[in-house]
This record gives C-alpha cells, structure tokens and sequence, in this order.
C-alpha cells in the first residue's frame, strides 16, 4: 500500500511539473480561481507573447516593400507565417468562396495560437494549453459567436428564423416544435464539439508521447514525436475547417 501511495505521488508529480510552476505567483493564481493546476493560464499568455513578437518581426519585414519580394533564405518567422496563413486562405476560399478574406483574421488568428499551443505541448518542461477545457472552450466561442454575427449580417432575422423553419415553407412552423428544437440544439452544439475534439485529441496524444517518453526517453519517443507533431497539424486544420464550414453554412445564399 505504501509503494502505491508513493508511485501515485511520484506519477502526478512528474505529470504536472512544468516549468510554469517556477513562476512568482503560479500557486496565487491557481488559488483565486480555485483550481489546482493553472498552466493553461500561463502556456496561454505565453503563446500570446510569442504571437506577437513573431507578428512583430513579421510587419517590420513587410513593412519595406522591396525587401518583402525577395523570399528569405532560411525558414523564420516569416516563412512560417506565410505558409500557415497562405494554406488557411487556400482551404477557407475553397469551402467559402469569393468573400473568404473578410473572414480570414479571426480563423487564421485562431489556428495560429491553436497551432503554436499544440506544438508547445511537445517540448519538454512545458505543456499544451489546449489540454484544458477552459482554453478551447474559450477559442470555440469566439468562433461560434463569430459565425452567429456574420449569419445574422447577411440574413437578419432571417438567420433565426430558418433554424426554427429550415424548410422555408408556411406548412415548416408546424414542425417548428421538433424539426426547430433539434437545429438549437444542433447549434449550441458546434460550440461544445469543437471544444471537446481539440482538448481530448491533444491529451490522449501527449499523454501517449510522454508515457513513452518515459519509458526510454532517447529513442523511443522519436517516432511518438513525429506522430505528435502530425497530430498537433491535423488538429489545427480540423479546428479551422470546422469553422469555415460553419461560416459557410451560415452565411451562404438562401438558395444555396
């Protein structure tokens, strides 16, 4: 019984020590919001800051024209950026269409940090705050109400009513009861489903890497760490398809 308490302790220490924990007031913080472990407040923050150091150095490249034509010769900063955005483009113009770049900050802001949070998750002494809830809760919100404000630019009242009568026809109000609770609660959903997909797909997946990690931390996990890398970009392309998908339905043409 005493060995099991202790390798219990030992497994949920090794769990949840992150460098985080070193910083002044990390216990203060948890304290206030009543949980036990905030590293998903600070790897946040910490994401922010990085985003905007990198979009920093990116604007002072664009800002001189000429050198802004000439590709770098080395993957920075600004390659990095230009070939995360520049997919983002190519998949929201594909499902969304021609007025795709009215909605392009808010989806590529939200794969940047989301992309750089799961990467975040595999390097050793830090962790991902995309394994928290709170985090993804928080990036599907903004998205849902999002796509909510630009249902109800493009259709008005119209946006609601055709979750309630999706058929268009006067004889569609008296299915209002059943056909309209599900489309609601259909809804409401997106928002739920697109928080949970992101925070169980990257727990199970560095939970996987880190066992193994464990195990025989020099060769093993290279291959893990291949696949968590995979799965950290799928994971980012299937939060952002969602979203345009989401966008798309709800501001298409009434026809359509």
């Amino acid at each position: 019984m005493i060995h099991q308490s202790a390798a219990r302790e030992a497994y949920e220490m090794d769990h949840h020590t992150n460098w985080f924990r070193f910083i002044p007031g990390y216990d203060a913080v948890g304290d206030a919001l009543h949980v036990h472990d905030v590293h998903h407040v600070f790897a946040g923050g910490l994401v922010m800051i990085i985003l905007l150091v990198l979009g920093l150095m990116v604007r002072g490249h664009f800002a001189d024209t000429e050198k802004a034509l000439i590709p770098p010769r080395t993957f920075g900063a600004v390659t990095f950026f230009e070939l995360t955005i520049e997919t983002i483009m190519g998949m929201m113009e594909s499902i969304i269409g021609k007025d795709y770049k009215r909605y392009v900050p808010v989806i590529g802001t939200c794969g940047l940090f989301i992309l750089l949070s799961n990467l975040m998750g595999l390097i050793p002494g830090f962790a991902t705050p995309n394994d928290n809830i709170n985090t993804t809760a928080a990036c599907s919100l903004v998205v849902w109400l999002y796509f909510n404000y630009h249902g109800l630019r493009v259709h008005g009242i119209g946006h609601i009513t055709h979750l309630l009568n999706p058929t268009g026809e006067w004889w569609g109000w008296f299915l209002t009861p059943l056909v309209g609770t599900v489309e609601v609660i259909s809804l409401f959903a997106r928002c739920l489903t697109l928080a949970l997909r992101l925070m169980v797909n990257m727990t199970a997946d560095h939970a996987v890497l880190f066992a193994f990690a464990g195990i025989m931390p020099l060769v093993v996990p290279l291959p893990f760490y291949a696949m968590g890398t995979l799965v950290c970009l799928i994971q980012t392309a299937v939060f952002c398809i969602l979203s345009t998908v989401y966008i798309g339905l709800h501001t298409a043409e009434a026809d359509h």
